[in-house]
């Protein structure tokens, strides 16, 4: 059984992202990407040395959820991560 948000994916490859800068957020649109070939845990474990916050993640291994990396391809509209 597949998550809603992946069948919506796969249904409709357009996505919208919030991006917080500050007190402000902006919309991004954006191409997404299942990366099924990827190890989310890997990529979780990297997150929390890289990214402040990224602790919050301790939820999603504590209910050992089935985890999928999303890539986001932004599209071009002057936004640089």
């Amino acid at each position: 059984m597949k998550a809603g948000y992946v069948r919506n994916i796969e249904h409709n490859s357009r996505v919208r992202l919030k991006v917080r800068d500050g007190l402000r957020a902006r919309w991004h649109t954006g191409t997404p990407h299942l990366l099924s070939d990827d190890d989310p845990r890997e990529r979780q474990r990297w997150l929390t040395g890289q990214v402040p916050g990224s602790a919050r993640n301790a939820a999603v291994r504590l209910f050992r959820t089935e985890l999928l990396t999303v890539r986001i391809d932004l599209d071009s509209n002057g936004f640089n991560i």
